[in-house]
């Protein structure tokens, strides 16, 4: 007989994290919870912001150019 794999539609973080979170349950700690998560990805996202502006070369100039510039080109 070939076992079985159960699906789950979490992954392994997500399932960590019910584990974990099954034994506390009060308010306040999902509010620091929160807190932590938001922190932890707002960090990781400004480092990813600032690579792609240094690789890119960008700046505020060159970011109003792109947002308001008229770059159009002529339809032939």
């Amino acid at each position: 007989m070939e076992p079985t794999t159960l699906y789950s539609p979490f992954n392994a973080m997500q399932l960590h994290l019910l584990k974990m979170f099954a034994y506390n349950k009060q308010e306040e700690s999902l509010s620091e919870m929160q807190s932590v998560l938001f922190n932890h990805y707002k960090k990781k996202l400004n480092k990813q912001t600032s690579k792609f502006w240094q690789e890119n070369n960008l700046n505020a100039a060159k970011m109003d150019e792109i947002m308001y510039g008229h770059n159009r080109v002529a339809v032939k």
